[in-house]
């Protein structure tokens, strides 16, 4: 292939690219998988540009004593395509963590293995055994380049299988076409190992990782729209579609769990909106953890304010049982270091064939409801302010 022609799809996928690195900072990267895509689409962006530079300055502009420039692009190349990959192992690690109070060590951890071939990419530096540039300015590829493609092929193989075993008990449809379309980056490095063999004719690699990059960040940012910013479960509207989709296909009983934090009008009049807004948070983090052991995973959404709904699939009905007994556990335990006690009241409804999805989150609200009732009624007497008046808490 002309060299000019090479270049030209090279600064293609780099703009590309960088449009997308650029769209994905400006979404603010408000979790640790986004953070990781933007590290993956930066380290490319670098990763590119060396393959540019050193077609053009190696095949193009055809000038003399570039031979040490050659080797840096190269070099800069390879480590840059270590780093990505290992990155990208990191991203399909996030799709089954989430974030992690400990995400930041997490990502030093799972970094740690592209020490060894970075490593070797600089000791080739002098001994040349990852690859030489001839006289001719031929780029050859030496012993080290074969080790280096089958260790990162083996990391990314292993993460993507990893990621695919959880895809498996995914229960949202859209997280689950995301995390399988994350899986495929592995072929990505197999194909470059594979076409090493026939030369570098044609510039396949740049274009396939860049498509991959463009499904990453379009994946992110279906995933943006249906997730609720300050929670981060599912929001209404993508909890509407799930509903449609889950009760024409499924194998086992559905139940659907509709909870809301008690007394969260006080939260909010008492201690600032602020403090509300930890308190969802709290809120929600107690129902993914009480969810997090069961597969295939339930379903959890805001419903709208404090109100939430889980929806699960089991042939066990005492699954609902267990978690509603672990949310409020969980909640027992953020009173240690809250002002005020976290509560939260929860309503359940089993699946009856020909429901709608209205009918029944209107059946789980109906029992959500009298549990309301009932607790207002035996709760102890409300609080009395100065004037020796109850004050209301507000449900």
């Amino acid at each position: 292939m002309d060299a000019i022609l090479y270049a030209e799809i090279y600064c293609i996928c780099i703009i590309i690219t960088c449009i997308l690195f650029f769209w994905n900072r400006r979404n603010g990267m408000q979790s640790f998988a986004e953070l990781c895509l933007s590290r993956l689409l930066a380290c490319f962006i670098i990763n590119f540009s060396a393959n540019f530079l050193f077609t053009l300055f190696d095949r193009i502009l055809d000038l003399e004593n570039t031979l040490a420039l050659s080797y840096a692009f190269k070099t800069l190349y390879h480590i840059t395509l270590i780093i990505g990959v290992f990155i990208w192992c990191v991203y399909a690690d996030a799709q089954i963590k989430g974030a992690h109070p400990d995400s930041k060590k997490r990502f030093s951890m799972l970094m740690l293995p592209a020490a060894v071939p970075i490593a070797l990419a600089f000791i080739s530096l002098s001994t040349h055994k990852l690859f030489i540039i001839d006289a001719s300015s031929h780029y050859i590829r030496g012993p080290w380049f074969q080790f280096e493609m089958f260790y990162l092929l083996v990391f990314s193989v292993l993460a993507a299988v990893r990621l695919l075993r959880y895809c498996r008990t995914e229960s949202e449809p859209l997280a689950r076409s995301h995390q399988a379309i994350t899986a495929t980056f592995p072929l990505c490095v197999m194909a470059s190992w594979a076409l090493s063999f026939v030369g570098e004719a044609f510039p396949v690699i740049c274009v396939a990782v860049m498509v991959e990059l463009l499904l990453l960040f379009l994946g992110t940012m279906m995933q943006q729209i249906s997730i609720d910013n300050l929670t981060q479960v599912n929001n209404r509207q993508n909890l509407l579609g799930f509903m449609n989709y889950k009760l024409k296909y499924h194998e086992r009983d559905v139940y659907l769990m509709m909870m809301d934090l008690d007394s969260f009008k006080y939260i909010n009049d008492n201690y600032g909106h602020v403090e509300g807004d930890n308190a969802l948070v709290h809120a929600s983090a107690a129902i993914k953890t009480a969810c997090g052991k069961y597969i295939p995973r339930p379903y959890i959404a805001r419903y709208g304010g404090d109100e939430f709904i889980v929806v699960i699939e089991t042939d066990n009905p005492k699954d609902v049982e267990i978690i509603t007994e672990s949310i409020h556990k969980a909640l027992t335990g953020y009173d240690e270091t809250s002002p005020y006690r976290l509560r939260m009241s929860i309503g359940t409804a089993k699946l009856i064939d020909g429901q709608t999805p209205k009918e029944l989150i209107h059946e789980a609200d109906k029992m959500l409801y009298d549990i309301k009732k009932k607790r207002k009624t035996e709760d102890e007497e409300p609080p009395r302010n100065a004037n020796g008046t109850e004050e209301k808490e507000g449900y």
